[in-house]
């Protein structure tokens, strides 16, 4: 089932979910419905004290501090 929604995005927020659609190779909706799970399944499993960690393939790491 999929239900049909209007949203109103600033020039940055539309161009950034735009040059998202782009480098993945997928519309804009997709980009869109990507996000959206990504950001569930970060919100599902990160608590306030934890840190998320990216391991580049040089074994070298940045972290990512989400603020509220």
């Amino acid at each position: 089932m999929t239900i049909t929604v209007q949203a109103e995005l600033s020039k940055s927020a539309f161009d950034a979910l735009k040059d998202l659609a782009r480098r993945r190779g997928v519309d804009a909706n997709t980009a869109l419905q990507q996000a959206i799970a990504t950001d569930k399944l970060i919100a599902d499993n990160v608590g306030i004290h934890d840190k998320v960690l990216i391991e580049r393939p040089d074994k070298t790491y940045a972290r990512v501090i989400f603020s509220k």
